[in-house]
């Protein structure tokens, strides 16, 4: 019989067939519960097309062994439900429930994130942005749980926690911020942000990192921690691929660098780091070599905080933070930490543009820029929506802002300050030897 035999003869049958549900894509499958495990380490997730293939148990024994110190993972074939007895096929089939069931109560759900948001800036204020430039909405609250499909596969932990509400940073003008005198100075150290909740350690956006046994054993499990995981001056990049790696033999060379205790926030700043010496101070009771306050000191005058931003900038340092004395922690943006830096500016000639999306959907969301060394790098933020409707021409020559450059040598979250109308080809700016990435302090200065 031919399938359109077939189907004239469906035509005579006075039953109603059934719609045939429709495949689902087993690749679209494994990239969707991939992704959903997005804060574990890459070589330690797994999907249910992996376990048909390979085994539960040898998926299990795999996970443990690539994440030894994570939580347990989970057998699919403890998630799956006997089945029920089969009842007979009443004559009228009726129609399928539109409403799913509520999420449970109890279930941790990460808070709200942009899709493939990852953790690879130590900057709060450029997380911030989205890749347009504009302000990424954020909320600290849990969405419900979106309807799980037969191809996710959740059997592992949890891959977020909400993320943890910490003080953020405002910046501090240089000419016109507020007067720094008697404020506590601190080195902005080139990490990756992380809380410690007393047993695991976090990024500032949820994610789980995987620190080995030895490291989280140095810390007290009755506080929480406010720090950076920090590898060296220049070294973000290095340490990012560390942290992210289960089983690296290189978080020998991390130390928690611990500057707040968020338990402990409603005390003075000043009691707080008080309280962070005696516990990691030289004599302290957790005492480590991998563990360290970040030291503070009081600002004199502005000229001495410039005086300090320089001497930490010519070691190679990113930046200096300051912290308003008698301050509480709020778990916020707040405008009681500052954060300085020194900027950049430079010119490049536009070659493009890039569509804009969310609110600037019909409007340019970044230019496409080339430096005069010749490489390509995008500028989103600092565009007015007038300009985003109208942006530079191709060909035209702009000044554009930063505060550092990448390994590959581009600028980091530039801004858009206007059209260089006096200039007509681009230049790059003179960035000190000892402000590029990679570049190694003086003996001398070690």
């Amino acid at each position: 019989m031919t399938p359109r035999q077939h189907d004239q003869e469906d035509t005579h049958n006075t039953t109603k067939r059934t719609p045939h549900p429709k495949k689902a894509n087993p690749r679209r499958a494994h990239e969707r519960a991939w992704r959903n495990q997005g804060g574990f380490p890459v070589n330690a997730r797994t999907c249910k097309h992996l376990k048909e293939l390979l085994g539960d148990s040898y998926e299990i024994a795999r996970l443990k062994l690539k994440n030894p110190d994570g939580p347990a993972p989970t057998s699919s074939k403890a998630k799956s439900k006997p089945a029920s007895k089969s009842k007979p096929a009443s004559k009228t089939a009726k129609p399928a429930s539109k409403a799913s069931k509520p999420a449970s109560k109890g279930a941790r759900t990460p808070s709200k994130r942009k899709r493939g948001q990852d953790d690879d800036d130590e900057d709060d204020d450029e997380e911030d942005e989205d890749e347009d430039g504009q302000p990424a909405k954020k909320t600290r609250t849990q969405p419900a749980r979106k309807k799980k499909s037969d191809d996710d596969d959740d059997s592992g932990p949890t891959a977020y926690k909400a993320a943890p509400e910490l003080l953020l940073a405002n910046k501090w003008d240089i000419e016109k911020g507020p007067d720094p005198t008697g404020w506590l100075i601190s080195e902005k150290l080139d990490g990756v942000r992380t809380y410690y909740d007393g047993k695991q350690m976090y990024s500032r956006l949820g994610n789980p990192f995987t620190p080995p046994k030895w490291f989280l054993d140095k810390l007290p499990k009755d506080v929480t921690l406010d720090g950076e995981l920090f590898s060296g001056r220049g070294k973000f990049q290095d340490t990012i691929s560390i942290v992210k790696t289960v089983n690296s033999p290189h978080w020998k060379d991390i130390t928690f660098q611990v500057f707040d205790i968020p338990s402990k926030g409603d005390e003075p700043f000043e009691k707080r780091i008080k309280h962070l010496e005696r516990l990691f101070g030289e004599k302290g009771t957790h005492a480590s070599d991998k563990v360290e306050v970040v030291e503070h000191i009081a600002a004199k005058s502005r000229e001495h905080v410039l005086e300090e931003l320089k001497k930490v900038e010519t070691l190679g340092g990113e930046g200096l933070m300051l912290r308003k004395p008698g301050s509480r922690y709020e778990g916020r943006r707040s405008a009681t930490l500052l954060k300085v830096k020194t900027f950049y500016d430079a010119e490049a000639i536009v070659t493009g543009h890039n569509e804009g999306h969310g609110r600037n959907v019909g409007v340019c969301g970044a230019l496409l820029c080339k430096m005069e060394s010749g490489k390509a790098f995008k500028v989103g933020s600092g565009l007015n929506d007038k300009q985003r409707k109208n942006p530079p021409k191709v060909g035209t020559i702009i000044t554009y802002r930063f505060q550092e450059l990448t390994r590959d040598g581009v600028p980091r979250f530039p801004t858009f300050v206007g059209e260089a109308v006096d200039k007509d080809e681009p230049k790059d700016a003179e960035v000190p030897e000892h402000r590029k990435p990679g570049a190694k302090p003086d003996a001398d200065d070690e």
